[in-house]
């Protein structure tokens, strides 16, 4: 399972949470990763969201770059281990969504001491051309995967099902659990076989 985020989405911060909850629960084995995806389409979609005039550039070049940044951050931690990364992820949303903080240099010094990281690795690799390298093959790798927003969850070796499959916008846990679980099984195959006929998730794409 891939989950691609907005490193600081409020959106994305709650279908993180609710995909650990999910494999806390399941009694198969999953492995998932929290993937980095930024583009320019994903930028006026947080304008849109937020109200911001698409032809705010100062706007649009202060999110891009936020994200931006706020990604290599997370590639950084990473780098030190999965679960460090992870924990610095979601330490640095709380920030964000829950206690309403702007993300800046602050709050990322903040949120790796929080995070136990080794912070002189952490700010040497969140500027070094290794972890920029790092971020632009998870971009190849979502343009491989159609994926063009965020949170969008990429699938793999479901039950039954020789595709994969991702849901776009997808941050409701019963929906990843019925996905998981194989009950949209056989709305997966329905689509697959039909591009005309009207489906019950629109955002549901067969790979």
């Amino acid at each position: 399972m891939y989950l691609f985020i907005n490193p600081i989405g409020g959106k994305c911060y709650h279908s993180e949470q609710n995909i650990l909850r999910l494999v806390d629960q399941l009694d198969v084995e999953v492995r998932f990763s929290f993937i980095p995806f930024l583009n320019l389409q994903t930028v006026s979609s947080i304008m849109r969201r937020e109200n911001i005039p698409l032809n705010d550039l100062q706007a649009r070049n202060q999110i891009f770059n936020n994200i931006y940044q706020a990604s290599l951050d997370y590639k950084a931690a990473s780098f030190q281990g999965k679960r460090c990364g992870r924990n610095y992820l979601l330490k640095l949303q709380e920030q964000v969504v829950d206690f309403g903080n702007e993300y800046n240099e602050e709050v990322a010094q903040k949120v790796a001491q929080a995070s136990d990281l080794d912070c002189d690795m952490f700010n040497d690799d969140r500027h070094s051309s290794f972890t920029i390298n790092s971020f632009k093959q998870d971009q190849k790798m979502a343009a491989e995967m159609n994926v063009h927003e965020h949170p969008t969850v990429v699938v793999y070796n479901l039950d039954g099902m020789d595709c994969g499959v991702s849901f776009t916008g997808c941050d409701s846990y019963e929906l990843l659990k019925q996905l998981c679980t194989g009950q949209l099984n056989e709305e997966i195959v329905l689509k697959h076989k039909s591009s005309t006929r009207k489906h019950n998730y629109t955002s549901l794409h067969i790979l």
